[in-house]
């Protein structure tokens, strides 16, 4: 389906605006502010064209407006670096009469990438920020500006010690309750080894050690001690220079709860997969100037608008995944980083200097509606408008023995293979994979049975042929009764007070929730006019970004990283025939208690749903089943350490006690 008025606008962008009318571009070049340079005015010349047909192109390091339409018509693909940005599912569409079908979540995004909302869809507070790159929403051109700026503008950097945080791979961490008993000992060595060193005239410690070997580890104990207490106290000065201080009830040089939350905050915002210690990612990160951090996220912003204009998606995990070996079959070019590249160098965007120089040109006005037309190299020969796809998750590693002994004692389970999903095309003759990417499937999770109890129980994700005929976008999740009530509700502050609500982070819809940004729904097709049978498996998105990157579990599901389960349905939608369905009303609700309180569960849609036109095939491969037994066990299991009032109830067979269940959070998140 295509819009006839976006025609012209559809064949560059491969219909990854779908049929939402292109931004507007400023009538008349806001002033400059501040510090930046002065900059041209729109040419008369330029001035002449539309407004909506207005687009920017730098030729010869010399920004020019031109006509969108004879950009295109040159073979140049238009770029939106507008603030009201979103990825082509988010978009409005128009369905296959003509008829305007408006995306309810786009709103949202819209204003998370801008910080003008918070998590809840409420107006976010003055001076904060939501950093939820991590999540899949990018920040808007207008606010990384302003980080460039404001960042240009700090003179604590000059003070700090960015070596010394380059150089440190990681610092250990110590809780707090432990702290005082290991600072008790170091004190205890430190003056044992300097009376030590003082009674033989050595010059320091380390010459001590080298002198009298047997107190070597001591004094490695205690410079290790040294060592990690001069990069905290840099760390400290790091993130407050950053604007990313401690919050109250920090000590210094202490590796609490408020450090932790500002660490967990700079790896929010410069997208680093980790769990919030200082650990080597974010070591790095850390030592890294504030401007290539910005230019860092500048890039991965710039490559976000590029994937959805060229509607692309091969980003070389597949080299990544086979070690750059593909044998005999045709090379996949990684078309992300190629594209990005070039996009970033006529945009001239080539340095942090040179992005800092963009963003004084263009104060945020202009991002209110501003395109600009870059010429990308040409797709492979395999692009067309409906592309042989198919799907396979490689299910890996599965084991289906209970993870307890009879004494409680948890059992290894170790994997080689971990689960992956691949995204398969056909073209002359041959079939192979464009991307390789980390997945998860089911194992023992929580389950409240209908005694109130909570048990384990393996929630499997099947395997054999499906097919994904639908695509939700902005997806809610129906928590089944075997949810933990614990689960759906939450804490957040309301009217400067916390109280105790719904947890519609895990209904959604939204970037938190179940199935996260967008899902495909996986299923059985129906013959002879019969319903598909849907088991509840997903390939969708997903918030747990460390249950991805460190080989959790989901309750059946096949979790991508948000950002990239964007991409793949964007990609789908742009290159497979299919219907918009738009916004599928649902009227849901639900009452239930929850320590002597009653609440109340509205869910008014199901999401935003597009319908592919044939269904796309799917391939679920069995994996290696290890262990002992090969097929799981359908009964509840007692959790160890639990008393029960009697054996666990037989669990129920409908299709919301097969599947789904809270997607509750993975312990390596919090693990040290």
């Amino acid at each position: 389906m295509k819009c006839p008025r976006l025609r012209l606008m559809a064949a560059l962008l491969g219909a990854s605006l779908g049929c939402r009318t292109p931004p507007q571009a400023p009538a008349t070049p806001p002033t400059s502010s501040g510090e930046a340079p002065p900059r041209e005015a729109i040419p008369p010349v330029a001035q002449a064209i539309p407004a909506q047909q207005r687009v920017l192109l730098i030729r010869h390091g010399r920004e020019e407006y031109v006509d969108a339409r004879e950009a295109v018509a040159a073979g140049f693909t238009l770029i939106d670096l507008g603030d009201d940005w979103t990825p082509s599912i988010f978009q409005d569409w128009q369905d296959d009469q003509g008829r305007p079908r408006p995306h309810r979540y786009r709103r949202i995004f819209i204003g998370l990438a801008n910080d003008r909302l918070d998590d809840d869809g409420q107006p976010l507070a003055p001076g904060e920020h939501n950093y939820l790159e991590l999540y899949g929403i990018p920040p808007s051109l207008s606010v990384l500006g302003r980080r460039f700026r404001q960042d240009a503008a700090r003179s604590c950097e000059g003070e700090l010690d960015l070596a010394l945080l380059a150089g440190t791979r990681q610092v250990r961490y110590i809780p707090p309750e432990r702290l005082p008993v290991l600072q008790a000992r170091i004190a205890r060595l430190r003056r044992s080894l300097e009376l030590r060193r003082k009674a033989v005239g050595y010059p320091d410690l380390t010459a001590l050690a080298a002198a009298e070997p047997q107190r070597a580890d001591e004094v490695a104990e205690v410079q290790r001690w040294d060592a990690e207490q001069a990069v905290l106290r840099m760390v400290e000065r790091r993130l407050t220079c950053e604007g990313l201080a401690p919050g109250p009830g920090h000590r210094r040089g202490v590796y609490d709860d408020a450090l932790r939350e500002a660490i967990r905050r700079f790896q929010h915002k410069h997208m680093i997969y980790e769990a919030p210690y200082l650990r080597p990612r974010t070591m790095a990160a850390l030592g890294r100037s504030l401007q290539e951090n910005n230019y860092a996220a500048l890039r991965r912003v710039i490559t976000e608008r590029v994937v959805s204009a060229a509607a692309i998606l091969e980003d070389g995990s597949v080299q990544e995944q086979e070690g750059g070996s593909q044998g005999k079959r045709p090379p996949v070019r990684n078309l992300v980083e190629e594209y990005t590249d070039e996009a970033m160098r006529q945009l001239g965007l080539g340095s942090p200097a040179e992005a800092l120089a963009f963003f004084q040109r263009h104060p945020d006005e202009d991002f209110r509606r501003l395109w600009a037309a870059v010429r990308l190299p040409p797709r492979p020969a395999y692009y067309s408008d409906h592309m042989d796809l198919d799907i396979v998750v490689d299910r890996g590693d599965v084991w289906y023995d209970f993870p307890f002994d009879d004494k409680g004692k948890e059992v290894p389970q170790p994997r080689q293979r971990y689960p992956r999903f691949l995204l398969y095309v056909r073209h002359g003759g041959e079939r192979f994979p464009l991307i390789s990417w980390r997945t998860t499937i089911g194992g023992w999770r929580s389950e409240q049975a209908e005694d109130g109890y909570e048990y384990y129980r393996y929630k499997g994700s099947d395997v054999g042929p499906r097919v994904i005929r639908t695509i939700s976008s902005g997806p809610v999740w129906i928590a089944p009764p075997s949810t933990p009530i614990r689960t759906l509700v939450k804490r957040r502050r309301v009217a400067g007070a916390w109280q105790s609500v719904v947890n519609y982070d895990e209904l959604g819809p939204g970037f938190r929730s179940a199935y996260g940004l967008v899902a495909g729904y996986f299923v059985v097709p129906g013959e002879h006019g019969k319903p598909d049978f849907d088991n509840g498996i997903r390939a969708h998105g997903s918030a747990e970004y460390l249950s991805i990157d460190s080989g959790g579990f989901s309750h059946g599901c096949h979790r991508l990283l948000n950002h990239l389960a964007v991409r793949l349905y964007s990609f789908i939608l742009a290159h497979r025939r299919m219907h918009v369905k738009g916004d599928q009303p649902l009227g849901y609700s639900r009452q239930f208690l929850f320590r002597d309180e009653v609440y109340e569960i509205r869910l008014p849609s199901r999401g935003y749903h597009f319908v592919l036109d044939p269904p796309l095939p799917v391939q679920v491969l069995e994996g290696r089943i290890r262990g002992e037994r090969k097929k799981p066990i359908e009964e509840y299991m007692p959790k160890p350490g639990v008393i029960y009032p009697g054996p666990p109830p037989r669990p129920g067979r409908g299709i919301e006690d097969r599947t789904g269940g809270a997607a509750a959070r993975d312990p390596a998140e919090e693990a040290p």
